[in-house]
């Protein structure tokens, strides 16, 4: 199979975010525009239903609750907020992929048919045959499967890495600026643990900042021969830019947050697939895209 690169960006929590939030939709940046101009040449897009790669088991892991829930209460809301948030990914990189004029679209309630009838689940990547039958059924050029890996709640491994990593290289940075002065390298560690921990353990507030860590994955598919042409991922933690427009009492609320720091990410996945150029007559061709297995 054909190796992508992956194309990561990280959020830095203590980076600023312009956004503005208005009606309920978020723009970060301006939209990325096509370069393909030739309306014939934009792909058919089949974008499949976003899945979770992590089990979230508690409401309070994505809302802020106020009030005391039954077990049964707790788990019926806690899936339906987990539905509406795998539809809103899908729907924020459709609009962000609609606003940049590079594509067309199979209507989502086909591709849902479709991939229910397959026995495609959410998050799950296709096989070179489910991808023909959406070629030949649905006309799409380009199907684009995504992953939700961390939602307000980080896996472990993601967590001790990411903190791991952060706190080696601020310790190796200090030691060699102090010449290895043990108190300024305890003092940093000790400050490094009070305001990375609530970062990579499920987020929260530091010095008022309100950290909610979202990260997601996502691919495409030419549905030729069913190679992967595109991947990328992107996480973000920190969306004051945002959430300061937003009147005080919303901001706060941990749902609020954690939809903003997604439609950041989509909004930059979105981008990125824009960015592609991809041709319709080259999808259709899938060894013109020998060139383009670089992005």
């Amino acid at each position: 199979m054909r190796s992508v690169p992956v194309r990561v960006s990280l959020i830095s929590f203590v980076g600023w975010v312009v956004g503005a939030a208005l009606t309920g939709c978020v723009v970060f940046d301006p939209t990325v525009q096509s370069t393909v101009e030739n309306l014939n040449e934009r792909p058919s897009v089949a974008i499949l239903p976003f899945g979770f790669d992590l089990e979230i088991t508690k409401l309070s892991a994505i809302k802020t609750v106020d009030e005391t829930l039954s077990p049964e209460d707790e788990s019926k809301q806690l899936a339906e907020i987990l539905r509406e948030i795998q539809q809103e990914a899908r729907w924020l990189l459709l609009s962000r992929l609609a606003a940049g004029y590079g594509f067309q679209f199979v209507p989502p309630e086909q591709v849902d048919a479709l991939a229910e009838e397959l026995q495609l689940k959410p998050g799950v990547l296709p096989n070179p045959e489910q991808l023909v039958e959406f070629r030949r059924r649905l006309g799409a050029d380009l199907v684009v499967a995504g992953s939700i890996l961390d939602y307000g709640k980080v896996r472990w491994q993601w967590m001790l890495a990411g903190m791991t990593t952060d706190m080696t290289a601020e310790s190796i940075a200090l030691g060699i600026a102090t010449a290895w002065n043990p108190i300024a390298i305890g003092a940093n560690l000790g400050f490094e643990l009070l305001t990375s921990t609530p970062l990579w353990f499920g987020g929260g507030y530091v010095f008022g900042i309100a950290l909610r860590p979202v990260r997601v994955e996502a691919r495409a598919f030419e549905t030729v021969q069913g190679y992967p042409i595109w991947q990328a991922m992107d996480e973000s933690v920190y969306a004051w830019g945002a959430l300061k427009t937003l009147p005080e009492a919303v901001r706060k609320k941990k749902e609020t947050q954690l939809h903003l720091n997604l439609a950041e990410i989509m909004e930059s996945l979105g981008d990125a697939l824009t960015k592609q150029a991809f041709m319709a007559s080259q999808l259709r061709e899938p060894s013109a895209l020998t060139g383009q297995e670089k992005h």
